[in-house]
């Protein structure tokens, strides 16, 4: 994950650290300035999990990029939310990553269990409630297929952001190198053409209405 936000330029990553993200930061921290990127990629360390948000949200804006934040567990994971839904209220392309307790103790009493088992808050369905595209990693074989469709979906149609949820356990999966064309076949860059065909289309339907 880090050495592919690192290669696209992304730069920076908001958050706050806690123990099911600290492998996150971690690897920034060994490997955010190795590489081809011209800037590296580092963490900044906010204040809150919602101020994260919101400097990724900002970020996204003011750059015309994908803004990247991060959140722990429990309070965290929540803290964090109120930014994604103000992101998907205004279609701001974000990707979210989400440490999670250990699958392995799913259901049996593990500390800030989210897997909806036993009474739990379900983390998955919250949060496809409040992003364009949420997917929570359990296997290997699922990371690249999955991880490609968070860093493209926030581009594609209405923008939006993206919730990747870490398991803890699932973090020391090898999921190999990064795939042959998985970095070129990303952009984040808006069509557009395409916006200005749907604003004249627009302005065409409002010059023709009687009560506009």
């Amino acid at each position: 994950i880090v050495t592919c936000l690192r290669e696209l330029d992304l730069r920076y990553m908001f958050g706050v650290s806690g123990a099911n993200i600290e492998h996150v930061h971690d690897a920034v921290f060994r490997l955010g300035r190795q590489g081809n990127g011209q800037h590296g990629f580092k963490t900044v360390m906010t204040k809150s999990e919602y101020g994260a948000a919101f400097m990724a949200d900002a970020r996204a804006r003011t750059h015309n990029t994908l803004g990247v934040c991060c959140a722990t567990s429990g309070g965290g994971m929540m803290n964090l939310a109120v930014g994604i839904a103000e992101s998907y209220a205004h279609a701001v392309p974000v990707l979210a990553l989400v440490g999670q307790p250990p699958i392995a103790l799913e259901g049996r009493g593990s500390f800030q269990d989210s897997s909806g088992i036993g009474g739990t808050v379900n983390a998955l369905a919250m949060w496809q409630a409040i992003s364009k595209f949420s997917c929570k990693i359990e296997t290997a074989d699922q990371f690249w297929p999955l991880f490609l469709k968070a860093l493209s979906q926030p581009f594609s149609g209405r923008h939006g952001p993206s919730v990747m949820l870490l398991p803890r356990d699932v973090m020391g999966l090898e999921v190999g190198n990064i795939p042959k064309d998985f970095l070129s076949s990303i952009s984040f860059e808006t069509d557009v053409k395409g916006s200005e065909q749907n604003i004249n289309e627009l302005w065409e339907r409002l010059l023709e209405a009687k009560n506009p």
